[in-house]
């Protein structure tokens, strides 16, 4: 083993000079010991239609252990070592309201890093948006007491989430952030890519296009809205919708956004 005159040295020569796998040998007993590292978690953002309301709601559990007891969550968890981070998410949602989440309906939202985010120590989490293609039953498992759909609104100038009866500071760790990116990453997807509308059933009238996008931006953005008709619908039949009097014309999208 050659002898160095400092640990600086030591550093530059299996950094630079020596093999790949003698670097990582030292790497594992000198150098890497002197970083710190931090948990990964995942959250996830999940929105469905409810056919029953005609508007989009939110998934949240409600922590039945510390930190923050009894707040409302993010479905989400920590990741496991052998596992990436949308492998992490399928499951932790299936742990935590026996939901069966397909890996193509998995999207990252953004990576959060801010000190303190989280009372137990050094925590990353990787948030995803997932837009889920039915309203399906939830059951409370794993850590969650509680697993339970909510409506929301969108404040039209802060472009805030609000979700109804929980106001934020019953809302687990920064999850009331999180939720507001998703907002604005949905808001700014009105102009690129509207991936917000699978959420639309198989068949769907332009006025539940229109309320999806009150609901998402709490404004009413009516003649922004025309130029989908020619990018992302196919026109089915017209028909009478319930038996009322106004006629509708009904779509399907052109393939899945």
């Amino acid at each position: 083993m050659p002898t160095f005159v400092s640990k600086a040295a030591e550093k530059v020569y299996y950094e630079q000079q020596a093999s790949e796998e003698a670097f990582l040998a030292w790497y594992l007993k000198q150098d890497h010991p002197t970083y710190e590292t931090p948990s990964v978690t995942v959250d996830n953002v999940i929105f469905a239609y409810n056919p029953e309301t005609n508007r989009v709601n939110l998934l949240l559990i409600q922590r039945k252990a510390h930190p923050d007891l009894h707040h409302w969550a993010l479905p989400g968890g920590f990741l496991d070592k052998n596992e990436d981070t949308t492998q992490a998410a399928i499951r932790e949602v299936f742990e935590e309201t026996h939901l069966k989440i397909a890996p193509k309906l998995v999207a990252q939202l953004k990576t959060i890093a801010t000190p303190g985010r989280d009372p137990r120590g050094w925590v990353v989490t990787v948030a995803h948006l997932i837009y889920l293609p039915n309203f399906p039953e939830t059951q409370a498992g794993d850590d969650a007491a509680r697993a339970q759909w909510f409506d929301f609104s969108v404040n039209p100038e802060t472009h805030q989430l609000q979700i109804d009866g929980i106001p934020d500071h019953l809302l687990a760790f920064d999850h009331s952030e999180i939720l507001n990116t998703a907002s604005q990453v949905i808001q700014d997807s009105f102009e690129t890519k509207p991936k917000w509308l699978n959420l639309l059933p198989a068949i769907f009238s332009w006025q539940q296009v229109e309320t999806l996008t009150k609901q998402f931006t709490g404004s009413n953005l009516a003649d922004q809205l025309l130029p989908y008709r020619e990018a992302y619908f196919i026109p089915t039949d017209t028909l009478n919708k319930d038996g009322d009097d106004n006629t509708h014309t009904f779509f399907r999208l052109k393939s899945e956004m």
